[in-house]
């Protein structure tokens, strides 16, 4: 637009009654991506470049409606959705609808109905939002942990080339109890704080259990399990008050394996909605339940935030955001 047609409209602002001045302002805020919004502020606020972290960043123009940064030390640009999770997303005008009814557990034929894209492109969506959700760990558990192995069905839906018959979902496994072949083993521990961690294992060990709890668990917390001998490695190392729930206890105290269970009875119920999942995509899906388990704890205020404000703090979305190195 010409600078002085700009001029002349700023100048016709001031002669709007109330109303007319409303009716401009949510015109106004129609016309802005929410998303893309926020990618844009979330880097005006860190003020890094994305390729090599400098703070000599300089505004550089649209494209495709997204906002483009230049950077004064290497030279290069980029668009505000680099290093997140819309990098190279097309219809940015449907990302915020999608989450919503992801976020209300809609199927993926569901969603596509619903905001108007292919299945498979809906499939594409889901999963890349589900992968930026995978290593979303609280940096450590402390205080009164409890810890659990779970298990599910291993699956090789979608693969192409499989090394054994295939076989309908829901049939028995080859043999009775756990074995590593029909089996994939699930490693939960979980805090009273709501902090959780969840690791896919090819088997229940003490080296496995002692890498993966290891660093997540405070020196001296106190442990609680059902009495797996794998456990007594990583209480002795790293200094933790090991109590065993036995079968016919239900707690000792203040100590107990109900959150975990509860936890357990929970993930199993909503992974079976998902009607078959690979045991590839296992990781992405325990990562998008420990997303939605986390938003149940959060309280949000209605009478000062709207809808979109809501969404954003959803950690889901948070998730999508850039990765900004420290």
């Amino acid at each position: 637009m010409n600078p002085q047609h700009f001029l002349h409209i700023l100048k016709q602002i001031a002669k709007l009654d109330p109303v007319q001045k409303q009716t401009l302002t949510t015109a106004l805020d129609s016309q802005q991506n929410p998303i893309l919004s926020r990618l844009s502020k979330e880097i005006i606020q860190h003020s890094k470049c994305i390729h090599c972290q400098s703070d000599r960043l300089r505004k550089y123009g649209f494209s495709h409606g997204r906002q483009r940064f230049f950077c004064n030390v290497c030279r290069k640009s980029f668009v505000c959705t680099r290093g997140s999770a819309y990098f190279y997303q097309h219809k940015p005008e449907l990302w915020q609808k999608y989450l919503e009814h992801m976020i209300e557990l809609d199927s993926i034929r569901r969603c596509s109905k619903a905001v108007g894209i292919c299945v498979t492109t809906s499939f594409n969506w889901r999963h890349r939002y589900m992968k930026a959700t995978q290593d979303t760990y609280e940096s450590k558990l402390e205080g009164i942990v409890e810890a659990d192995e779970t298990y599910f069905r291993t699956s090789k839906k979608g693969e192409r080339n499989l090394t054994r018959p295939a076989r309908q979902r829901g049939t028995k496994a080859s043999t009775r109890g756990i074995n590593h072949l029909d089996w994939v083993s699930v490693l939960v521990a979980k805090d009273r704080n709501h902090h959780e961690y969840d690791q896919v294992l090819s088997k229940i060990d003490a080296a496995k259990i002692n890498e993966c709890l290891g660093c997540k668990i405070a020196d001296e917390s106190v442990l609680c399990t059902d009495g797996q001998p794998a456990y007594n490695q990583l209480c002795k190392v790293h200094h933790l008050f090991h109590v065993v729930i036995k079968n016919n206890q239900t707690q000792q105290g203040l100590y107990h394996i109900q959150n975990i269970n509860n936890y357990h009875s929970q993930l199993k119920r909503w992974y079976l909605k998902m009607h078959g999942v690979a045991s590839k995509n296992l990781p992405k899906y325990l990562g998008w339940f420990r997303m939605l388990d986390w938003h149940k704890y959060q309280t949000f205020s209605s009478d000062i935030k709207t809808e979109v404000e809501k969404l954003f703090e959803f950690k889901l979305l948070q998730v999508q955001q850039h990765n900004f190195k420290t």
